[in-house]
């Protein structure tokens, strides 16, 4: 239950800074608020012993010289209006009392208020805005996409819309809902090439955008954005859905990394192929070449702090990643964002990425339908999005993918997830077929029997191998992603002194429990690394 406030009993009253001094000292306004004490200049001073601290006023009498009482009829005139001021902000609280937690602010406003209109007079919110946001260092100012740029192209677009409906000499005081709605308007209505409209999604970002930008003048007193209602903005809702973007499956990206390119044309397709493989934005690409590499039993990890929230993620780099970042020497080649959106749409056109996929506008009042070849979607972007959606695919979990990529919360996260409905039925069916082969294999390894013409060593022995067999086969299942016309063939050298070697837990599990001749498809890095050791050792060979 909320306490009593009884707001009606606050009280103010006007306190000497120095009460002491012989020289004019600046008088407060002084009140508690929230159990806390509140002190505001009055902008007035007066003689500490020209002032009456019980009637709470200065002295005006024949004994003082004609400034003196000049001077302290201004203290007077001053503090009566503060009075006033005073009683109407506690009338407005005790009429609003949803506003209590908001009572300094407000304080502050009713006391300061004609300060406040005079500064509100001299300033135009756009001059004042763009200074604002230009002489903020904490915003991006540099690289292809600076937030500043950004910023500063709001205003400008704002600025065009006060121009074109003569609302050029506009104060911070004229900046109100009514008013973003009509910009709202303006931008629905705004060409923007081709005969078309802003889309409904671009029209809520930029508003929203604005209103953000507005708010840095409200410290400053120029403006109450709850009293102008802009908080009360809500952004059009665009009916596009989420489907417009693509992502690249793996056996896609595949494709394009198979293609025999050359000159800025394979630059820039390897290093979207090693955004696919690494779930970095584009203008993080370039900080893989100083990240740190960290190595680890089960393969590598590039650790790097990402440009636009300072994040320091670790990348696990998977074979192809690795390929490539060796194929540069850690050292990535530069492309231009415009250059590599040429070069990665021509890519995936040479790679056979031409299925169909409609996008869907909304552009205020008109919904319309495109299709488009697949390859032509293909932007910087799309690595990014083709990994998430990948490594979903694989299993992997939304929050641990997240530290990879960088993102802060899963509504972000969650519009680079592209996967289909169809993608995820086929995963449903897949994990439930592969339920159904290993509950087969384990019935099978069950109904060995002793037959008439076996005996029960040799059913023993059958048993006993079928466990392993059904063993093996889960091991390889969790380990490799098999690719039948990839299958290679190893052997285990039984005869080979394993106690000279230094192997490490995880190489010693793999040969126990493995049988003496095995098949391998396509190895993950873990188990490629584990092989290639025990074939320089002789412990293993390989049969074809």
């Amino acid at each position: 239950m909320i306490g009593q406030i009884f707001f009606n009993e606050v009280k103010a009253s006007f306190n000497l800074r120095k009460p002491k001094s012989d020289k004019p000292t600046n008088i407060y306004l002084v009140c508690r608020i929230d159990k806390k004490q509140v002190k505001l200049s009055t902008g007035v001073r007066v003689y500490p012993d020209q002032w009456n601290t019980k009637k709470q006023e200065a002295y005006v009498s024949p004994r003082l010289t004609e400034l003196d009482n000049m001077n302290n009829a201004i203290v007077n005139d001053e503090i009566n209006k503060l009075k006033a001021d005073f009683i109407d902000f506690k009338r407005y609280i005790c009429d609003n009392p949803n506003e209590i937690d908001n009572s300094l602010f407000l304080l502050k406003k009713y006391i300061y208020k004609d300060k406040i209109m005079k500064q509100q007079e001299l300033q135009k919110p756009i001059q004042w805005l763009r200074r604002a946001i230009s002489q903020d260092k904490t915003i991006k100012s540099d690289g292809q996409r600076n937030t500043l740029a950004i910023y500063l192209g709001h205003l400008k677009v704002f600025e065009e819309f006060l121009r074109a409906t003569d609302r050029d000499d506009i104060t911070f005081t004229d900046i109100n809902l009514a008013l973003i709605k009509d910009f709202e308007t303006y931008l629905f209505n705004k060409q923007v090439g081709k005969g078309k409209t802003t889309k409904t999604s671009t029209v809520g970002n930029k508003v929203t955008a604005l209103i953000s930008i507005i708010k840095r003048a409200e410290p400053y007193g120029l403006i109450d954005t709850s009293a102008a209602k802009l908080n009360q903005y809500k952004k059009p809702k665009s009916r596009e859905g989420g489907d417009n973007e693509i992502y690249l499956s793996e056996e896609e990206v595949s494709r394009m990394y198979a293609l025999e390119l050359k000159g800025l044309e394979e630059k820039a397709r390897d290093v979207f192929v090693l955004q696919c493989w690494t779930g970095q934005r584009f203008s993080d690409m370039q900080l893989l070449n100083n990240g740190t590499i960290k190595d680890f039993d089960n393969g590598k990890i590039l650790e790097i702090v990402q440009k636009k929230r300072a994040h320091k993620v670790s990348i696990p780099l998977f074979p192809i990643a690795l390929e490539i970042l060796e194929k540069y020497n850690y050292q990535l080649p530069k492309v231009r964002e415009n250059t590599m959106l040429k070069y990665i749409k021509e890519a995936g056109q040479k790679a056979g990425i031409i299925g169909k996929h409609i996008v869907t506008e909304d552009r205020g009042s008109k919904i319309t339908n495109t299709t488009y070849c697949r390859y032509e979607l293909i932007g910087t972007h799309t690595g990014r999005r083709s990994f998430i959606s990948n490594m979903l695919k694989r299993g992997y979990d939304s929050h641990i993918l997240m530290r990879i990529t960088g993102h802060t919360t899963e509504m972000a996260f969650k519009k680079y997830a592209k996967i289909s409905s169809e993608d995820a039925a086929n995963l449903m069916l897949e994990t439930e077929a592969s339920k159904i082969d290993q509950a087969n294999k384990i019935k099978q390894s069950n109904d060995i029997v002793p037959s008439s013409n076996e005996n029960i060593a040799e059913a023993i022995s059958k048993g006993i191998e079928a466990g392993l067999k059904h063993k093996n086969d889960i091991a390889y299942d969790l380990l490799f992603n098999s690719q039948e016309s990839n299958i290679e063939s190893y052997g285990i050298d039984r005869d080979v002194d394993i106690s000279q070697f230094d192997l490490n837990k995880n190489e010693l599990d793999f040969l126990n429990r493995s049988m003496d001749n095995f098949e391998v498809g396509t190895p993950s890095l873990k188990v490629r690394k584990m092989l290639n050791k025990l074939l320089e050792l002789g412990i293993v060979v390989r049969l074809k």
